[in-house]
């Protein structure tokens, strides 16, 4: 059996469900490529079941994935995934080689950052757009389609969720000066506009854990300096009397 297990976003987010099936596990996995698992959470899913945990990168999450799960065909193994799982493509891709591979498995859910950024931001969950991500840019490799996404949302009065950037190396989001430097340029190739300074923007960082951090301030006025392991942006659209009201609170803190 392949148990697929979300891990929720605080230290101590997995369900009762979860430790229960951790506990039968033969051999434990954990899934470093798609988002962080702080150290914490990892000694506290050890203490649950007692057993080594091996941390997997890309290779053996996609590439290699039948043969990574191929011992779940005789024993009970566990993918530990950060946040909520099936959200990444790579978690759809598991279960599609378990199922070719004759490999039964559970997903076990635990809370999401997309569905907390959502309900911590105080914005209509019925008003938000398509969701974009903000991707880390190289020397090759500059895309700016995250934007167009942005462009429909505002056209369609609608909440723009921009997730940041997973780092792999570093296993945090892409810092705030490279992403706000990405949108500027990305703003720049569309000769658009509707990122300007006294734009506001709902910056969430670490949502659901101890360092959570909500800041609602103008572009401009973002602290760069803010030390996160994971954030996300809202560009918010036109905002109902309650949304106004409620963004007030984050207006002085973080």
């Amino acid at each position: 059996m392949l148990y697929l297990i979300g891990t929720g976003l605080g230290d101590y987010d997995i369900t009762k469900e979860a430790e229960k099936a951790l506990s039968l596990c033969d051999a434990i996995m954990v899934d470093g490529y798609t988002a962080a698992i702080s150290d914490k959470k990892l000694e506290y899913m050890r203490s649950i079941s007692d057993k080594s945990i091996r941390i997997l990168g890309r290779t053996a999450l996609e590439e290699d994935i039948s043969k990574t799960i191929s011992e779940a065909k005789s024993k009970n193994l566990a993918i530990l995934v950060n946040g909520d799982p099936l959200i990444a493509t790579t978690h759809k891709t598991i279960l599609i080689e378990a199922r070719k591979n004759n490999i039964d498995f559970k997903v076990l859910h635990s809370t999401s950052v997309l569905s907390v950024s959502m309900a911590e931001s105080g914005l209509d969950f019925y008003r938000f757009g398509p969701i974009c991500t903000i991707p880390r840019w190289s020397e090759h490799y500059k895309p700016v389609s995250f934007y167009e996404t942005v462009l429909n949302n505002i056209k369609n009065n609608q909440h723009s969720i921009m997730l940041l950037d997973y780092d792999n190396e570093k296993r945090e989001s892409i810092r705030l000066e490279e992403a706000l430097t990405i949108m500027r340029n990305a703003e720049s190739h569309y000769g658009n506009g509707i990122m300007a300074d006294n734009s506001y923007v709902e910056l969430l960082c670490d949502l659901g854990t101890e360092k959570q951090k909500i800041k609602y301030c103008k572009l401009n006025e973002i602290d760069k300096s803010i030390n996160y392991t994971m954030a996300t942006l809202i560009l918010p659209a036109k905002l109902s009397d309650i949304e106004n009201e409620y963004l007030k609170m984050y207006e002085t803190t973080v």
